[in-house]
C-alpha cells in the first residue's frame, strides 16, 4: 500500500490521505486529476477493482464529495479516492470505460444527487425514481416531510406517532421509560 500511495503522490496532487484502518486508506484528489489518477491506479497498480461508488452532500461548503472504493483483490487492501465538485452544475467524468458496473452507479448518482456524467449510458433514465419531478431527494436540501405533506395523502386511522418517543421506548431511553 505504501509504495502505491508514494507513486500516487509522485504522479499526482494528494490534497489529503487519512489511513482508517490498516487495509484502508483515503485520499484526496483534485477533480481534474482524478479521471487520470483512476485510470493510473488500475493500469499501474494492483487496485484493479472497482467496488463501490458514493456521493456525501457537503451542502455547507457548496460541494459533493465524489469517492470512488478501490481494492487490490489479491491482499483485499481498500483505497478510497476522493473528490470534491460543485453543487450547482454538479458534473464529473464517468469512469464507465475503466469500470462497465460503473454505469449503474453513475446511474443511481444523477438520479438520486443530480450529478452529471456526460457520457455515461443511461444518464437521466429512470432507475428508482420513475416520474420523479422534484430536486433529487438525496440531496440535504430536500424537505422529506414538506414532500410527505405535498403528495402522500393523510388516511383516516392512521395513528401520528413520534418517531424519537417511539423508539426511545423501544430502547429503553431512561426518560421515556415510566411515560
Amino acid at each position: 500500500m505504501q509504495t502505491t500511495l508514494q507513486a500516487l503522490k509522485n504522479q499526482f496532487t494528494v490534497q489529503w490521505e487519512k489511513q482508517q484502518r490498516a487495509d484502508l486508506h483515503q485520499v484526496g484528489l483534485p477533480r481534474e486529476q482524478t479521471l487520470a489518477a483512476l485510470t493510473w491506479l488500475k493500469e499501474h497498480t494492483p487496485f484493479v477493482q472497482l467496488t463501490h461508488m458514493s456521493v456525501v452532500d457537503w451542502i455547507e461548503e457548496d460541494q459533493f464529495q465524489i469517492t470512488y472504493l478501490l481494492m487490490n483483490p489479491r491482499s483485499y487492501d481498500l483505497l478510497m479516492v476522493c473528490t470534491r465538485i460543485a453543487r450547482s452544475g454538479a458534473t464529473m467524468e464517468s469512469v464507465h470505460k475503466l469500470w462497465p458496473q460503473a454505469v449503474t452507479y453513475e446511474q443511481e448518482m444523477n438520479e438520486m444527487f443530480g450529478v452529471e456524467f456526460p457520457g455515461s449510458p443511461r444518464q437521466g433514465e429512470s432507475f428508482i425514481l420513475e416520474g420523479w419531478e422534484d430536486i433529487p431527494p438525496m440531496r440535504r436540501d430536500f424537505d422529506t416531510v414538506q414532500f410527505v405533506l405535498d403528495h402522500i395523502p393523510d388516511r383516516p386511522g392512521r395513528l401520528s406517532i413520534n418517531t424519537r418517543e417511539f423508539i426511545g421506548r423501544k430502547v429503553g431511553e431512561k426518560r421515556l421509560l415510566h411515560d
